[in-house]
C-alpha cells in the first residue's frame, strides 16, 4: 500500500504497480498480493495459515481483515470475524477490488475504527467505535500516544 503526498491511496506489487516515487509520503509492505489484476491469488485457498501470515493454533478461519484498490482508485476494506486467505480474496474481488492485500488477522489484532467529534466546541474531543462489536482492541487503540498509534492511517471525510 503505497499513500501519496496528496491524499491518494494506492495497493500493488512494488517494483511493478508501484514504487518509491518523490511523492509517496508512506508505505505499508505485506506479505504478497490477494488480488491482482482482478483475479485472487492462485495460492489463495481456504486451507491457507501461514502464506498470508501465520494464524493462531494453525486455524485456517480466523479473523482477517484487507484493502484493496477499484479501478477508478476508490479504497475498498474488508474484515470479518470468520474468514479463510480465498474468503478473503474473494470478498475484495466482489467489493470491486482490482489489485488488494492482506492486513491484520487473528481476534487480536483486526481493527477498523470509527471516530467522531461528538462537541463541535472541542475539535479535541473524540469517540471510537469498533466496526464490529467482536472485534478485541479497544476502539481508542490508536489515539497515542501509545506504542501501537505509529501502525495505522486514517481515511476522512466530510
Amino acid at each position: 500500500m503505497v499513500i501519496y503526498k496528496d491524499g491518494r491511496v494506492n495497493v500493488g506489487a512494488w517494483g511493478y504497480e508501484v514504487s518509491m516515487t518523490p511523492s509517496v509520503e508512506a508505505v505499508l509492505q505485506n506479505l504478497v498480493p490477494l488480488v491482482d489484476g482482478g483475479q485472487t491469488a492462485p495460492d489463495a485457498t481456504y486451507h491457507d495459515t501461514h502464506i498470508w501470515g501465520n494464524t493462531l493454533g494453525a486455524n485456517t478461519v480466523v479473523a482477517r481483515s484487507g484493502l484493496g484498490v477499484t479501478t477508478s482508485g476508490a479504497l475498498v476494506y474488508v474484515a470479518g470475524p470468520a474468514l479463510t486467505a480465498k474468503t478473503l480474496a474473494e470478498s475484495l474481488q466482489r467489493a470491486g477490488a482490482v489489485r488488494g492485500m492482506t492486513l491484520d488477522i487473528n481476534p487480536e489484532w483486526v481493527t477498523f475504527n470509527f471516530f467522531t467529534h461528538p462537541d463541535p466546541a472541542d475539535p479535541t474531543s473524540i469517540t471510537g467505535v469498533s466496526l464490529y462489536p467482536p472485534m478485541q482492541r479497544s476502539a481508542d487503540r490508536y489515539l497515542g500516544p501509545t506504542a501501537e498509534s505509529r501502525d495505522f492511517f486514517s481515511v476522512s471525510t466530510s
